[in-house]
């Protein structure tokens, strides 16, 4: 037997390995000493000696040994600089505040030693009148959840702080405003990285409790400060050239294991391993902090006024690269080595601190400290700044403009399609875009009694700027013109940073085409039907909005334009009739907060079901959370909530054309629905606020549902759609106009079949919700089916009924109730007929259960938890400590969703593949992240007509965290593989026989059912079964008709029974061209023949590749893959065989060139990135690969001593980090070969 890494050592060209080897090392070794990137001292250090100190920032980091000598050495010297700015100084520890495992608990071993650690860092807030803040690090975590806890409550107690530790409470986001130009945001970034489902309290006392929340209210923040200096503080650096980014000492190489016995070779591997795998999820290319940087990385990267400082690694760096600032201050009680890679960087891998002055909202200074022998050294310091705003003076602008301005979106060559386009997409409103209207100008000074620019939105699509006017009151001057690359970047691309990539690109054009697919003009004239429906709304009005001095800096990208004016609703405007006068405006998210918090907050849900029936009548799919603010009235001891919709702009959207239905009817995007007298789906309307509906319609019956469908048909009048559209502009009251009217009266007449359709969809899945308070839930059997919720709130001396439904099974399949936080009761009683599935899911806290028949009852709850169970044994208690199981999110109720690929490509063998992959995802409750999958894939082969189908089906949670996964795979009998016979040295006559000859026609058809698990990490797990046959197709004339080429036996149907185990893993940057990454997998099993048992093998497989950069900037990479595969004994037939030729392998061979017992295979490409373009689709990387590879097969008694080699390289380019295309050429003994694809890894 030759396991393939044996043949590795064997291999004569086992020499080319070391070389690269130490390339690896020579472009990754770090160093002690202060090194200083080539233009590191090319801007030099303003004068500060006239700038006053607004506020000065002392930074330790890792300091969780503060008792160690150096440490208090560290602590020593940064107590002076703490001294100089008095008040205006905040110290922040950066995380890894106590070493090696966090704050024990009391009566442990070590807490004394992480006490006294601690308090020395404390004692250093004596010794100035500022602030001292601690953000948590990784091995402030691994005392778990409690410790955290712990050490913030004595960090807190010490300070008498209240945001003395950032986040609180083990949360992932906190902001402190440090005065009115400064802010900081803190993360936790271990919160991230960590796997939750081993704390099941984690989140309990936070707001937000999805990772996706955590980096949406990231953006809010950032743009909420976006005209402040705002420091992030967050321990793990987005970017860090030490040994957590992969760049290592000669020492770490020679002395991996942290011990005096040199082990070169090995720290050399192991490195490698480490520094391309992100096995350590500490390290920047593990999975989850990847995922983490990448997204913080393309929030900050186009906002200058961001400066990021971090700990982590244990040493002093600054980093400057794609516009982003990054202090790394680790080296508290720590030394690591590290590394300079950008022209503007500096390391030093030994002791000391960071010093970050900020001058003004501009301007910023920071000096690092190196201590070293009781003696302190300025290592390096850094001016950093931001672009001043351009000063627009008085003089430039013209005050005096007209009182009305003609005006368009567009201009008129934005809006010229030619008859083929029209004819695939439709006229949309294009037209009104470009026509001229006529509007009122207006000068901010005077508008409102005078509003102020104050800073730019964050809407998603719209470029719009915050206005204040007085008493505090907020509007939007939100421009009629649309940004493509505001949508591209914030949708699309959330995890890379686009900028202007796309400009003056066709997918550019065609988003700002697809905009003019909604009106410009009706959002303005909505708000006067509402008013006479009782519904709540803003005022908009419209404005020619010249560049004047009052827009100051924002004259540089806004003004001489078209904009809608409104307010913005918020406490401020409470007053408003508009908004019904209420004693306060909330957002969405506060809304649900309040919810869960106590029973004496409540929805008026009539009002809510009002208005989206209104939403539905007039078209409008875009009423997500951020959608909406709510009225609240303080009524006695409770408060009710009623809405307050905003943002009409895709009201009466237009979806013509022949091609544009097509692409409207994938579920991804059916929810865009043309605006005619029906609606086509009221379940696909609804896709975008269904989640939300789900949460706030809870206890409406059919009956209120038809009140508000009357209402609407009532009071909607002809008069009143009439007399709201006349106050559109004169120019665009035309035919198009009397459309929409005539369609929104159509719709009028049945929206009370709507509002019946649109309860039946929400009623299908019912979520019912208790609060965080103490509940009783009585869940009734009753007959026919039924089953009735009462839900009561536990007092002290009584329970209080806040809920009675009862539930028919003929319109509800599942019941979800969550009984969130506190200690709750859940009793079901009565007789089940065919009843409903209930989920009783108990949150935290200890609660009870009490279930007499237990038929399709399911019970959730943390098995860590202490909770009674009265149950019988129908009951299904499914216990686990899976965070997403047992969390309330409101979010979860999601549509199934289809999406289909095609797929391209060529080769030799193959001809030109055709084909298409197609997923149709199920989501329901049990999620990882989706409940089932259905992957289906067809391929056509045009060099020999056959094809092959392939389904995959995933099925998750089916037993802890495992999954069920089913394959079946089918070939028509014209489907091809070659076959020219067993051994190392087998003759290719193709030349002169054809490629024909050496195909071999089988039919085959497989099933394969497994179990398999996925970790956070990029590991995979599975173990299946699989039954196949197959049957080799006579064909005349080719090499396995010759007599004894294969037995006679296979040109019948022959069955076999597999059972494998496996286990992968996979970890890339950027999959579809990566820079750094690992593959390793390994595969074992038993194959026996059905229809001749003693026909049974044993066989392994395995891979093992590397992917790593050579250059610093990442242009050049190298990739490197061994395989090996080995069958036991002789007893496979040649389908089976260990192989080696193809796309994959021997690049220069044809597809199963070599067939043997065994197989090993090495391949290695060198790419080099040639530049960027940008086409008129979207923007490309394109550069070259070269590649050479080695390998060969054996077989019984074969003394062949023969390597096959190919080489070759070819051209690449990728798309947006999302896809490449490859072609490419390469050589072998047998000649050349040339193949491409179309694929999304490289």
């Amino acid at each position: 037997m030759k396991f393939f890494l044996v043949n590795i050592i064997r291999c004569r060209n086992i020499k080319l390995l070391l070389p690269v080897f130490i390339v690896f090392t020579l472009f990754s070794c770090a160093s002690y000493e202060a090194k200083y990137g080539k233009e590191a001292f090319k801007f030099p250090i303003k004068d500060t000696l006239n700038y006053t100190i607004s506020h000065r920032f002392v930074l330790i980091g890792d300091a969780g040994y503060a008792a160690r000598p150096n440490s208090q050495q560290v602590l020593a010297y940064a107590k002076e600089k703490l001294q100089e700015t008095g008040e205006n100084t905040s110290l922040f520890y950066l995380g890894d505040n106590i070493y090696p495992h966090g704050m024990p608990a009391k009566g442990e071993k070590g807490r004394e030693a992480a006490e006294e650690s601690l308090t020395f860092q404390l004692k250093l807030s004596e010794s100035f009148t500022g602030t001292t803040h601690f953000i948590p690090g990784n091995h402030d975590w691994y005392s778990g959840l409690k410790g955290l806890e712990e050490q913030e409550d004595f960090v807190k107690d010490y300070l008498d702080q209240k945001k003395a530790y950032l986040p609180g409470n083990g949360c992932g986001i906190d902001d402190l405003k440090i005065n009115d130009s400064l802010t900081v945001i803190a993360i936790d970034s271990q919160w991230f990285i960590e796997d939750w489902d081993r704390y099941p309290t984690i989140n309990d006392d936070c707001d937000i409790k999805t990772r996706d929340a955590m980096l949406n209210e990231l953006e809010s923040l950032l743009n909420k400060n976006q005209n402040k200096t705002v420091i992030l503080a967050i321990h793990h650096p987005l970017m860090t050239n030490g040994s957590h980014g992969g760049y290592f000492s000669l020492r770490k190489q020679l002395f991996p294991l942290e011990s005096d016995i040199p082990l070169p070779v090995l720290g050399l591997f192991l490195n490698l391993i480490r520094k391309t795998s992100g096995v350590s999820p500490q390290d920047i290319q593990g999975r989850q902090y990847n995922a983490l940087t990448k997204r913080i990385k393309t929030l900050v990267q186009g906002k200058d006024n961001v400066i990021v400082v971090s700990g982590h690694d244990h040493n002093l760096q600054y980093i400057y690269k794609d516009n982003i600032n990054q202090i790394i201050s680790g080296a508290g009680s720590k030394a690591e080595a590290a590394t300079t890679v950008n022209p503007q960087d500096f390391s030093y891998g030994g002791s000391g601190y960071a010093v970050l002055d900020i001058y003004d909202t501009y301007t910023s200074k920071v000096t690092y400290y190196a201590v070293k022998d009781d003696v302190e050294n300025k290592v390096f310091e850094k001016y950093i700044t931001r672009p001043r705003p351009k000063k627009y003076i008085a003089e430039k602008f013209d005050s005096n403009f007209p009182a009305k301005v003609k005006a368009s979106v567009y201009t008129p060559e934005m809006t010229q399609k030619s008859g083929f386009y029209k004819f695939l997409f439709g006229n949309y409103y294009r037209k009104y875009f470009s026509m001229p209207i006529e509007a009122n100008t207006v000068n901010l000074d005077t508008l409102y009694g005078g509003v102020t620019p104050i800073r730019e939105g964050g809407g998603h699509q719209s470029l719009s700027v915050r206005l204040q006017g007085p008493q505090g009151r907020e509007y939007v001057m939100r421009g009629l013109k649309k940004s493509a690359d505001r949508f591209l970047q914030t949708v699309a691309f959330k995890t890379k940073y686009i900028g202007d990539d796309f400009n003056n690109t066709l997918t550019e054009a065609f988003l700002m085409d697809f905009y003019t697919s909604s009106h410009p003009y009706t959002p303005f004239i909505i708000g006067d039907m509402q008013e006479s429906l009782g519904i709540y709304h803003t005022n908009p009005e419209l404005f020619y909005i010249p560049k004047q001095t009052a827009l100051q800096e924002y004259n540089a990208d806004y003004g001489n334009a078209l904009y809608m004016v409104e307010e913005r609703p918020m406490g401020e405007f409470k007053n408003l009739k508009s908004f019904g006068s209420p004693d306060d405006i909330e957002s969405t998210d506060d809304v649900l907060e309040h919810l869960r918090k106590s029973p004496k907050y409540t929805i008026d849900e009539k009002a809510f079901i009002r208005v989206r029936l209104f939403d539905m009548l007039i078209g409008d799919w875009d009423r997500h959370t951020d959608q909406w603010r709510w009225s609240r009235f303080n009524e006695n001891d409770s408060v009710i909530y009623r809405p307050i919709p905003r943002d009409r702009d895709q009201a009466f959207p237009n979806y013509e054309g022949v091609l544009l239905p097509l692409i409207m009817n994938i579920p991804s995007l059916r929810y865009m629905q043309d605006y005619k007298d029906h609606i086509r789906s009221v379940k696909w309307l609804a896709f975008e606020p269904y989640p939300m509906d789900m949460a706030l319609i809870r206890n409406s019956s059919e009956q209120e549902w038809l009140e508000e469908a009357r209402y609407l048909k009532t009071n909607l009048t002809d008069k009143v759609i009439d007399e709201a559209f006349s106050k559109l502009p004169p120019e665009v009251q035309d035919e198009t106009i009397e459309e929409i009217k005539s369609n929104l009266k159509k719709r009028r007449e049945d929206v009370e079949k709507y509002a019946l359709e649109y309860r039946a969809v929400l009623l299908r899945t019912v979520l019912i919700t208790g609060t965080d308070k103490d509940e009783h839930f009585v869940i009734t059997r009753l007959s026919e089916g039924q089953t009735r919720v009462q839900i009561y709130s536990i007092k002290k001396h009584h329970e209080e009924l806040i809920s009675d439904n009862t539930y028919n099974r003929k319109q509800t399949k599942e019941l979800w109730i969550y009984g969130l936080d506190d200690d709750d009761i859940f009793e079901v009683k009565g007789k089940p007929e065919q009843p409903i599935l209930v989920r009783l899911l108990g949150g935290q806290n200890n609660d009870k259960y009490i279930v007499e028949n237990g038929k399709k009852v399911k019970i959730y709850d943390f098995k860590s938890k202490k909770n009674t169970y009265e149950v019988d044994g129908k009951t299904k208690l499914l216990l686990t400590d899976d965070y997403e199981t047992n969390t309330y999110n409101f979010k979860k109720p999601a549509f199934n969703a289809y999406t289909g690929l095609p797929t391209v490509g060529y080769n030799p063998d193959d001809g030109f593949k055709l084909g298409l992959i197609a997923n149709y995802t199920v989501n329901s409750f049990n999620r990882r992240p989706f409940s089932r999958k259905h992957t289906v894939k067809a391929n056509l082969y045009f060099a020999t007509g056959g094809f092959e189908l392939d389904y995959t089906g995933q099925f998750m949670n089916v037993a802890s965290k495992w999954n069920f996964g089913f394959n079946a795979h089918f070939t028509s009998p014209t489907y091809s593989i070659n076959f020219f016979g067993y051994g190392n040295q087998t003759i290719n006559d193709d030349d002169k026989l054809g490629m024909n000859y050496n195909r071999v026609k089988l039919q085959t058809f497989s099933v394969a059912p497994a179990l398999f698990k996925e970790t956070p990490n990029g590991s995979y797990f599975e173990v299946h079964t699989m039954f196949r046959t197959i049957e080799v197709e006579e064909s005349n004339n080719r090499f396995v008709s010759w007599p004894g080429v294969i037995p006679d036996y296979l040109q019948e149907h022959r069955q076999y029974a597999t059972i494998n185990g496996k286990y992968k893993f996979e970890n890339y940057d950027i999959k579809s061209l990566p820079a750094m990454g690992m593959l390793f997998s390994i595969s074992g099993g038993w194959t026996m023949s059905l229809d001749q048992a003693e026909r049974n093998f044993p066989h392994v497989q395995s891979v093992l590749g590397f992917t790593h950069r050579i250059t610093r900037d990442e242009n050049l990479v190298f990739a490197t893959t061994f395989k090996g595969h080995v069958l036991f004994n002789n007893n496979f037939e040649f389908y089976q065989a260990a192989t080696l030729g193809g796309d994959n392998d021997l690049r220069g061979y044809r597809n199963q060139r070599f067939t043997g017992k065994e197989s090993y295979l090495q391949s290695t490409d060198l790419r080099l990135t040639l530049g960027n373009f940008r086409s008129s689709i979207i923007p490309f990387k394109y550069g070259i690969f070269g590649g050479y590879d080695y390998g060969r097969v054996w077989v019984e008694n074969d003394d062949s001593r023969k390597w096959h080699q190919s080489a070759g390289g070819g051209l690449w380019i990728n798309g947006v980090d999302a896809l490449t295309a490859k072609a490419f050429y390469f050589h072998g003994s047998d000649g050349g070969r040339v193949a491409f694809g179309l694929l999304f890894g490289f």
